[in-house]
């Protein structure tokens, strides 16, 4: 387990007698790393980014298609793949973000049960080394037999399949749990549910392409990009004839899609999904709870999570907004900062060039 990761929560250690064969600790240790990039994964709201170790085991022939240990006769060749196992177990865990990590039920559920098998795998382990305990060679050295070792490998295998299946229960539960809160939020929200105005809709969209000027910096862009789309309205239940259209619920594609054509390209968890943007951009430094930090081109995100919409002004105390999605189009709001009901605000990253 690499001391340079924090853990969602720490798998307990699993451990063999000093006498087990390198094979056996190494596999011990590879299935150790495996639970623990599993469940550091989970904690991040992401257990379907979690490593494959047991097809990594079929693929080196460590074990068949049921997971039943393979005996060989090539001790070093399966030290060796194992090694490599563990290491690529650690990579990915390395690359979970842990400032996602989350106290949802659901991680919480899947831990429970992640930890009872790995303590039933250690419990396996414990009754080996009690009976029939270690064999003594001619030497007078101990170890385990073939017979002892492979079930024990086989075990691992087994705790390893019933972790993942727990992780493909989790990301179930967790699909399950947003699509929930989805279709829970109003699909079109009007300004009037977060306490603002909305300026009347009295124009289409002008079908034209907006094009910065030459000396365009960041902020006017987005300004411009998302000024350009006032007036785009549906033509059907949340449809729009524009690159953000989902067929669903699309304010965050849209705002998203205006940070993108203004040279922001950020690769959300989930772009249509606002608790996923607002999740990240918290993740990656960018969210600000402090409304009073409002400012044109950040993102602004409502109470509830269910809608988002792009900063285009701001004016003392009240902030001019553009929001998709909104009452079936693309319309104007301006909010009290001090009256509205929001979230919070996602400022651009702090290396995108910006203008006053």
């Amino acid at each position: 387990m690499s001391p340079t990761v924090d853990h969602y929560r720490i798998v307990p250690e699993l451990t063999v007698p000093g006498y087990a064969s390198d094979a056996l600790k190494a596999i011990v240790g590879a299935t150790h790393a495996a639970v623990q990039a599993n469940v550091d994964n989970l904690g991040a709201g992401t257990p379907s980014r979690a490593p494959r170790f047991v097809k990594l085991l079929r693929d080196k022939q460590i074990v068949d298609d049921k997971n039943q240990s393979i005996a060989t006769t090539n001790h070093n060749e399966t030290v060796s793949a194992l090694r490599d196992i563990e290491a690529s177990m650690d990579v990915n865990d390395e690359g979970v973000d842990s400032s996602t990590y989350g106290t949802y039920s659901v991680a919480g559920d899947a831990y429970v049960d992640i930890e009872k098998a790995v303590n039933q795998l250690q419990g396996t382990i414990n009754d080996a080394e009690n009976a029939p305990g270690p064999s003594v060679d001619a030497a007078g050295r101990q170890y385990w037999p073939e017979a002892v070792e492979g079930p024990l490998r086989t075990a691992c295998a087994t705790t390893a399949a019933t972790v993942e299946q727990r992780m493909w229960d989790a990301t179930t539960d967790i699909q399950r749990h947003a699509e929930h809160i989805n279709n829970s939020a109003p699909d079109n929200p009007t300004s009037s549910g977060y306490g603002g105005t909305t300026a009347p809709l009295t124009t289409p969209w002008s079908g034209h392409s907006y094009v910065p000027p030459a000396d365009a910096g960041t902020i006017d862009k987005i300004k411009g990009f998302a000024a350009n789309e006032l007036g785009v309205a549906e033509t059907g239940t949340n449809h729009v004839n524009r690159p953000y259209n989902i067929d669903d619920a699309w304010c965050a594609s849209f705002a998203t899609w205006v940070w993108k054509q203004s040279g922001i390209n950020v690769d959300w968890s989930n772009k249509n999904y606002v608790p996923s943007v607002w999740s990240d951009a918290a993740g990656k430094g960018w969210a600000d709870s402090d409304m009073s930090s409002a400012r044109p081109g950040d993102l602004v995100v409502f109470g509830g999570q269910h809608h988002i919409g792009v900063v285009v002004a701001r004016n003392g105390n009240s902030i001019t907004t553009i929001e998709g999605n909104s009452g079936d189009a693309v319309r104007q709001h301006t909010y009290n900062l001090a009256g509205g009901n929001f979230t919070g605000v996602i400022h651009p990253p702090a290396k995108t060039p910006v203008n006053a």
